[in-house]
Parts: C-alpha cells; sequence; structure tokens
C-alpha cells in the first residue's frame, strides 16, 4: 500500500507503478471494494463502473501482464484533501502494433484506497483498437 494513507498522492503514484510493473495484486489493494470508476470508450464517452471486481475486469481485459506496457506518471497535483488528478503516459508494443497515449485520472482517497476514479485519454479511440487486438 502507499506510504501514507492519509496521502492522496502516494496512493495515486503506487496505484501507477502498479500499473506499470503489471502487478494485479497490488493494483487491487489501491482499489476500494466499492470503488465507482468512469471509463472512457472509444466515442469519448464514458462509462460508468461499479465495485472493484468490474473495475479489474476491465483492466484485465488489457492483458497488462502479457502486455507489460510502460505507464509513467507525469504529473500528480493534490485537487483537495482526498482528492489527487494524475496524468499519465502509456507506451505499448502488441502484435506489431504501438500505442503512445495520455491519460488523465481524477481520484477521489479514503483511509488510503481508491475510491472513484474519473478517466480521459487523448486517444480513446486509438487505445479502444490497440487493447482489442
Amino acid at each position: 500500500m502507499a506510504k501514507s494513507l492519509d496521502d492522496p498522492s502516494a496512493v495515486a503514484a503506487h496505484f501507477v507503478k502498479a500499473f506499470d510493473v503489471a502487478d494485479r495484486d497490488r493494483i487491487v489493494a489501491c482499489l476500494a471494494k466499492d470503488l465507482v470508476a468512469e471509463i472512457t470508450q472509444p466515442d469519448g464517452s464514458t462509462k460508468q463502473v461499479h465495485g472493484r471486481d468490474g473495475y479489474m475486469r476491465s483492466i484485465d481485459a488489457m492483458d497488462i501482464a502479457t502486455v507489460r506496457p510502460s505507464i509513467k506518471a507525469t504529473q500528480i497535483a493534490p485537487v483537495s484533501s482526498d482528492q489527487v488528478m494524475a496524468m499519465v503516459e502509456i507506451r505499448a508494443k502488441r502484435k506489431g502494433r504501438t500505442l503512445h497515449n495520455f491519460a488523465a485520472f481524477l481520484m477521489s482517497v479514503s483511509k488510503g484506497q481508491i475510491t472513484r476514479i474519473w478517466m480521459v485519454e487523448a486517444l480513446p479511440a486509438e487505445s479502444d483498437s490497440f487493447w482489442k487486438s
């Protein structure tokens, strides 16, 4: 878990690092069981997912353990005492294709876990096509 349960920035950094090293257990540990997440769709809209398990089904569909994308936080900025905005850069190679994208995550954190995520991507259609190939 994050270095400080009271620091949303540390929780966000830990979450992004867990993605970068494709550590599913660490990703799960960062998420509240009753998580609500807005996940970007190919057309730029969002789809609401309820619960940690529902969110993890979306992550599992990307097969990050096999693809091993590079996911780096370019900026993590506190928004309020319980919210943080994280900008991430994603690079991945899969089946002869490459992906270079940026995404922003607004996260609410309580007791060291992420309770709410709003996600936006720079290239949602390209990202969807890459992960589905």
